[in-house]
C-alpha cells in the first residue's frame, strides 16, 4: 500500500472521530475502499494507531501525523474554492491529490496567504499552525474578517463560522451567505453593508465570524 492511501486512511480515521466515531464500521464509511484491513494492519505495525476491540484509536505519533494531513487537505480545499471558485466536487477531488505535495513551509505559506482560515469549505475546523499562533502578513491575506475591510469596499462572502449558524437563516433572507456579495458603508458604532439593493445593519460579533475576499472593481 503506498504512502498516498496511507494518508487518506489516516484522513478517514480522523474525520470518523470528529464524529466521535471510532469503529472499524464508521472508518470504512469515511475510507471507501477495499483495503481497509491491510492498512489498519501497517498503520498499526509504524506505531501510528491502536485497535481496541473493534474501535481504533491513534497514538501520539499517528494523531500528529493525521492533524497535519487534515490541516493540507483543508487548506487544500480552502485554496481551491476561494481563489479559483472551483466547484465542491472538483476541489474535494484536486485536494485528495494536492495535500500529498504541499511541504510544511508551502503549507504556512498558503495558509497565511488565506488569512489562516479557521474553517474548511464544509465548516469542518482547520487545525492550527505555527504559523496561525504569532504572525504578521507582509501582505494582505486573500481572505480576511469582514471587520477588517476597509470602508467602501466590495468583498464577497467566503465562508461563515459555525458560531452563527442559528443564525444563518435569518442572514440568509438578508443576502448574507457565502457566493454573495456586498459593500462596507460603515463600520461604527455598528457595520452598516449594502447587499444588493438593500442596506443592513450587523452587530460586530456576527461580522467577525464572516470571511471574505475583495473584488476588483472589474469582478461582475
Amino acid at each position: 500500500m503506498d504512502k498516498q492511501h496511507l494518508d487518506h486512511l489516516l484522513r478517514s480515521i480522523w474525520t470518523a472521530g470528529e464524529k466521535n466515531e471510532h469503529s472499524i464500521e464508521a472508518i470504512q464509511q469515511e475510507y471507501k475502499n477495499a483495503d481497509l484491513d491491510e492498512g489498519l494492519k501497517i498503520l498499526e505495525e509504524q506505531g501510528y494507531i491502536r485497535r481496541v476491540g473493534d474501535s481504533v484509536e491513534f497514538t501520539p505519533l499517528g494523531h500528529h501525523a493525521a492533524e497535519e494531513i487534515i490541516r493540507r487537505y483543508r487548506l487544500a480545499e480552502r485554496l481551491f474554492a476561494d481563489l479559483f471558485d472551483v466547484s465542491p466536487t472538483d476541489y474535494e477531488y484536486l485536494a485528495c491529490n494536492f495535500e500529498h505535495i504541499l511541504s510544511p513551509e508551502v503549507t504556512d505559506s498558503v495558509c497565511t496567504f488565506l488569512g489562516h482560515p479557521r474553517v474548511c469549505p464544509h465548516n469542518n475546523p482547520i487545525p492550527k499552525g505555527k504559523c496561525c499562533v504569532n504572525y504578521i502578513n507582509d501582505v494582505e491575506p486573500l481572505v480576511q474578517p469582514l471587520v477588517n475591510v476597509p470602508l467602501g469596499t466590495r468583498v464577497k462572502i467566503v465562508y461563515m463560522l459555525p458560531a452563527h449558524q442559528k443564525r444563518w437563516r435569518k442572514l440568509h433572507q438578508l443576502g448574507v451567505f457565502p457566493g454573495n456579495t456586498l459593500k462596507v458603508v460603515q463600520r461604527k458604532p455598528s457595520f452598516v453593508l449594502e447587499v444588493g439593493g438593500t442596506t443592513l445593519a450587523l452587530d460586530r460579533e456576527i461580522c467577525e465570524g464572516i470571511f471574505v475576499k475583495r473584488l476588483n472593481d472589474t469582478t461582475p
